[in-house]
């Protein structure tokens, strides 16, 4: 690999793992949802959630995981769906 590849991997590993820490600790009751829904049928083929430092790049893995479905369907068939809310905090 060439060293500005391996920095460039190297840079987005490190914002990944920042987004998650900052999810984490200033958004801990930020909760989000994402559906990859085929529009023919409103089935819901696949979905994931989490609160905090786990619904970082949720969305980005429900695309993938539409464009995964898709290649035994049409693309066009399926949507991404995302909400997002608010948990009501822990009590103390």
């Amino acid at each position: 690999m060439k060293k500005s590849t391996v920095i460039l991997l190297l840079f987005f590993t490190i914002l990944t793992a920042c987004s998650n820490l900052f999810n984490g600790a200033v958004l801990p009751n930020q909760c989000k949802k994402c559906d990859v829904v085929n529009l023919n049928t409103n089935k819901i083929l696949f979905s994931n959630e989490g609160c905090g430092s786990q619904n970082t790049r949720l969305e980005e893995e429900a695309k993938v995981k539409a464009y995964d479905l898709s290649k035994s369907n049409n693309l066009c068939d399926l949507e991404v769906r995302c909400i997002n809310w608010k948990k009501a905090p822990d009590p103390k």
